[in-house]
This record gives C-alpha cells, structure tokens and sequence, in this order.
C-alpha cells in the first residue's frame, strides 16, 4: 500500500480504505500526527527519547522547529559571545586609558608638586639659617627665597583636596598663601627655635606629601606600581634630604648644634633618607640607575660631602665658630644631590608614562584583533551551519551531561581531598590516593612542640561541657591560623594537648628547630593576649615543651587512618612539656645547641631541680641540661603593637644577665 499526501493531510492511496482512514486522520492532534509519520517513514533507527530531541527530523513539524533553533543557536551564539568579547575589550580598554590618564596626571602634577616642594624646602633651610645666625646677609638669602614658592605655588595646575586634611589652611591655594606669609611676617617678631622653624616647613611639606600618596593609592595602577612605589618612596627622600640639609646649614651657620634634640634629628632624618632610598631600589632597579647616572655627572663633590656629612654627625665642626660661607656651600652641594633625585623622579615618570602608553596600545591593538575575528566569522557561520548543525545538536546534550557530572564529581572530589588533607599530611595522602603503599619512614631530624593549658582540669571542672568546647575551639582556632605561617605539620590534639612537628614528613634540613622555636614564640605571644570566652578577664596560660631528635612516622589504621610519629624523642618533649611552666617555652639540650647553631635566639639556661627527673636522666645519659627560651631577635607578631615591641639589650647587658646567651646569626 502507498501513502500519498493530499489536501495537508496524509492518507493511504486504496480507495476502498479512504473514508475510514480519513476520518480516523482527522482525530489525530499535530504531535500525534508527527509520530505517526515518523512511524511509517520507518527510517530503521530505534530512537530513544534524547535522540529524538538532538536529532530531529526535518520532514515533521517539529523537526523543522528544532532544526530552525539548531541553525539560529549555532549562528547567534558565537555572535553574541564575539559581541560580548567585544564590548567587554572596549570596556576593559576605556577603563584601563582612563586609569593610565589620570595616572599620566598625577605624573605631571607631581613633578609641578616637585618643584613646589624643593622651593619650600630651599625657604626652609634659609630660614633655618636665618635663625640659627640672624645677620643681614642671612636675611637677604631668605627674602630671595619667598617670591620662588609663591610663584611655584601659583603655577600648580590644581590644587587638589583630600577629607583627611581637616587643616583649613591647606582647602584653597588662597588660604595657604595666607597662612605662609601670616609665618613669614611673624618670623622676626617670635624668637623661634632651629626645630620649630624646620616643624613648620616640614609639616606643610608632609600635607602636599600625603595629597600625592591618596591620588596614586586611589588609582587601579595595574602593571606600573611598583614604578609607582618607588616613585613614592623617591619623594619622601627627597624630603628627608631636605630636612638633613637645612640642619647642616644651621649645624655650620653656629658651628655645632645648639641642643640634642637638633642633633637627633639630623641623624634620624639622614638615616631615613637612606632608608627609603634604598627602599625605592626593591621597587625599580631603573630608579636607582638613574640617580647614579644623574650623581656621577657630579662625582667631584660625593667624597668632600661625605666629609662634611660625617662631621656633622659626629657634631664637630673643624672650626668652632660658625661660618655662613660654609653653611653656604654646604646647602648648595646638598641641593646637588636633591636635584639628581628630582631629575630622577622626572625620568621615572617618563618612564611610567611610556609603560602607560604601550598599555594602551596594546588594549587598541586587542580591539582592532577581535573586530576583525568578528567581522570573518560573521562572514564564514552562515556558510558552515548546514554542515555542523546536526553534529553540534547531537554533541550539546551530551557535552551538558558530561559537564555537569564532571562538575559534580569534581566538587565531590575537592571535599574529599580536603577531609583527607586535614587527617594525613598532603604528600602522604596523595601516596594513598595513587594506592601506593605507605611504608613507616625514619627521619633523622626533627623538632616535636607539645603544650597544654595550665590549670585545664580546674577550669573544666568549673565549666560545662559546651564552654569546655567552645574554649578549646577558640583557643585551637588561634593555633591553626598562627602555625599556617610556619613549616610544621599539626599532628594531634588530645584534650588540651597540641602537638606539633617540624622536618617531617617534609625534611627542612636543620630549619626544624627554628621552625619550631619561633612558632611556639608567636604562639604565646598570642595566647598571652587570649581570654578563655566564658570567664572574661582570664587569660590563657600555656606550658609548651620543645625537643629535637629522630623519629619514626606512618600511617596508622585504615577506618580512620592517622599520621603518627614514634620514638623516644616523641616522650622527651612530651616530658619537657609536663615539667614546663605556664607562658614559658621549655627546651631540650638538642634543640639548644640546634638553636644555637642557627642563632639569632636569646636561651636562659634552667637552674631548679628538674636535673633529678628519672626519665630526663635515663634519655639523656645521665646529664640534663634544659633551658628556657626567651626570645628571637628582630622577631616580633604581626598583631603586636608598637607598645609591646621589644627592644634588643644593649651586649652589656645581656653580658650581666647569668645565665643568658645570646646566639649571634654566623
């Protein structure tokens, strides 16, 4: 029998047959109708339902629909995602020369800035001058001075504002002016000081400062900041030379320095001058190239300022009266040196600005890449969609499928690896994982921390169950943060036990030791400041116990496997922490003499009766010598204030102190 397509409807070409089947036709609804010719197309494939959806078949209805979406998707989405690229280009490019431009501006505001700054700086250590030798020469220096800032300060640009500068003196150009004269005039009628004169000046010189540091914090400086830092740090020295000038000139205008407190400060200001200076060099090598260049153009004064530097910080000056001749020559060789900084921070935004601008073209560059990218393939998709629609249909199911079971299994994955590296150390875990075995390994060195909480029966017994809980959490969550800072591995906690270890499973050479020291000094640092949560007012007492030797360490159990170490070193500092003291870092012999090997550690050698311990006596053949950990030099926690840093003793102190022994760093 054949099917013959008459009137939009399908029906069988017998005319015997015609009428019933007609009328059975027309009871069909479309979806019905589409299945039913699919069925006596009979194109011997066995479909299942998300082959129908990915396949389709043109001759239907709903095959056509699909495969007009098939063709529109493959054609519109790459088009839309170009066009998105595109936009995305463009606003990444817009964002980015809006950036570079305003940088570019506080580039050239700052070097207007420059030249303002050096004018103040110069009227500054005239009027040093001035008062530290009132003469009519003095005095004539200093009036030259005034018209050059006023006209620097005319010739700024613009005259920037920040809400952290609440001084109403420094909100408009006017105001300054007015306060800096109202100074000026009132300079022969106060009987000021060498110090407060240089205070004034240098107080206004630190506003402009701090203008510059918040216009290039606020700005997204990108791939140029640490240019831009070094920039910054170039300019607080210039300032600090500035200042070291100006005392020079009242140093040799008198012939000495009138008080201490002008002496302090030129050697503090000289002294962080060098700081920062050599701070800008971590930040561009180029900035420090650039003022050697500009200095050695000079070369001839660096060895005679060397001299009179020195004197100057020696206070003794070659003649005991002063001399403005002197003091002259020597602010106009010091201004040789703040000059090669100032020709320096000119080179360096130069330098910035070429950067900036290859920045830019680059993004122009990226523009002009992806609109021709998308101008081709606008051109290629309609001639390509016929032959990879039906491929492209058919692989988006499963690709989605995939994707989302990958997704999954990934996410699974993750939590997984992340519950086993909190039971076992990484490179243990990822033996297992490979289904390596994990044999018991032997290291040779190794530093175990124990520690406790003093009197933790006592405050259990006063607390319930839920604040035992909570204060144990607060106190290990401290721990788990500080002891990330370090290389050690957490190996348990029992109770108010902690037990941690350095050189294992990861070997660190002879670092363990130190690892360790310093991480039990940063952990009672904090403890010291960690009040348990439901007894306010009571802080913490820790009693910690180091010691170094070989272990064994392994993997033990299989339902619930825990990285284990084994050996008489595990007892020993287990036992120097139960003999300990509260907030005291208790240590073996071998972890002193690692200590010691290493140095920079200060060691106070235990005197009490802990020699008799039996254990101690047995482990270490008879002969026990523990000591106490003080401190680390130079060390201090990152959440110290400056209150509680401590200062290093002075040798002869620490030479008075029984009993101490302050390792030096080889």
């Amino acid at each position: 029998m054949t099917w013959l397509k008459r009137g939009g409807r399908v029906r069988p070409g017998d005319g015997k047959k015609e009428p019933s089947l007609a009328s059975s036709m027309e009871s069909l609804t479309q979806s019905q109708l589409n299945l039913a010719i699919m069925d006596m197309l009979n194109l011997g494939q066995n479909w299942n339902r998300c082959e129908e959806v990915c396949r389709g078949n043109p001759i239907t209805d709903a095959g056509k629909r699909q495969q007009m979406v098939k063709m529109l998707a493959v054609v519109l989405i790459p088009v839309i995602v170009l066009t998105g690229m595109t936009a995305n280009t463009f606003i990444v490019s817009l964002e980015s020369y809006i950036v570079s431009s305003k940088i570019s501006r506080i580039l050239y505001f700052s070097i207007e800035l420059g030249i303002l700054l050096g004018n103040i700086q110069r009227e500054r250590d005239m009027s040093a001058l001035y008062v530290s030798n009132i003469e009519l020469e003095t005095k004539d220096l200093l009036l030259q001075r005034y018209p050059d800032t006023d006209i620097a300060i005319q010739n700024l640009s613009s005259w920037p504002t920040s809400a952290n500068i609440v001084r109403d003196e420094f909100q408009t150009r006017e105001k300054f002016l007015s306060y800096l004269n109202r100074h000026r005039y009132q300079l022969d009628s106060y009987n000021r000081t060498i110090k407060e004169e240089l205070q004034f000046y240098s107080d206004s010189i630190e506003v402009f400062i701090q203008w510059l540091y918040e216009a290039i914090v606020e700005t997204q400086s990108g791939s140029v900041w640490k240019s831009l830092v070094a920039y910054q740090e170039i300019i607080v020295a210039s300032e600090f030379f500035g200042r070291e000038r100006g005392l020079g000139v009242s140093f040799y205008a008198v012939g000495r320095f009138n008080t201490r407190d002008e002496y302090l400060l030129f050697v503090e200001s000289q002294d962080i001058a060098n700081i920062t200076f050599q701070s800008s060099r971590l930040y561009s090598e180029l900035a420090y190239d650039m003022y050697e260049a500009q200095l050695m153009r000079n070369a001839n004064i660096i060895e005679p300022m060397q001299k009179m530097r020195n004197e100057i910080r020696s206070n003794r000056s070659s003649s005991s009266r002063g001399s403005v001749e002197r003091a002259k020559w020597w602010f106009n060789n010091m201004t040789v040196y703040m000059n090669a900084l100032r020709a320096t921070q000119r080179q360096l935004a130069t330098k910035i600005d070429q950067l900036l601008s290859e920045s830019s073209n680059d993004d122009l560059r990226n523009v002009i890449t992806i609109c021709i990218v998308f101008g081709v393939i606008l051109i290629i998709c309609p001639l390509i969609v016929f032959a990879v629609y039906s491929l492209t249909s058919e692989i988006q199911t499963y690709s989605i499928s995939i994707a989302n079971r990958t997704k999954a299994l990934n996410k699974e994955k993750k939590r997984t690896d992340t519950l086993l590296y909190q039971m076992l150390p990484k490179s243990v875990a990822e033996r297992l994982k490979q289904n390596e075995v994990v044999d018991a390994e032997q290291f040779s060195e190794s530093t175990i921390f124990f520690s406790d909480i003093v009197g933790f029966t006592q405050i259990s017994s006063q607390s319930s169950p839920l604040q035992v809980v909570d204060m144990l959490n607060s106190l290990y969550l401290c721990f788990d943060q500080r002891i990330e800072m370090y290389d050690v591995y957490k190996v348990e906690t029992i109770g108010d036990a902690y037990m941690v270890v350095s050189g294992v499973p990861r070997q660190n050479g002879r670092r363990h030791a130190a690892e360790i020291a310093t991480m039990a000094l940063d952990l009672l640092e904090h403890i010291n400041r960690l009040e348990i949560p439901h007894l306010p007012g009571t802080k913490f007492r820790l009693r910690t116990g180091c010691h170094s030797g070989p272990v064994v360490a392994g993997v033990v159990g299989s339902k619930m496997p825990r990285y284990c170490l084994f050996g008489e070193t595990v007892s020993i500092a287990s036992k120097m922490e139960s003999l300990g003291k509260a907030n005291r870092i208790h240590i073996s012999e071998t972890t002193f003499e690692l200590l010691d090997g290493l140095g920079g550690f200060v060691i106070e050698e235990r005197k009490d009766n802990i020699k008799n311990d039996r254990d101690l006596l047995h482990a270490f053949k008879g002969t026990v010598r523990t000591y106490w950990l003080l401190r680390r030099e130079g060390f201090q926690s990152e959440i110290s204030d400056s209150s509680r840093a401590s200062t290093p003793e002075s040798e002869g102190t620490l030479e008075r102190n029984a009993g101490k022994t302050l390792l030096q760093r080889h």
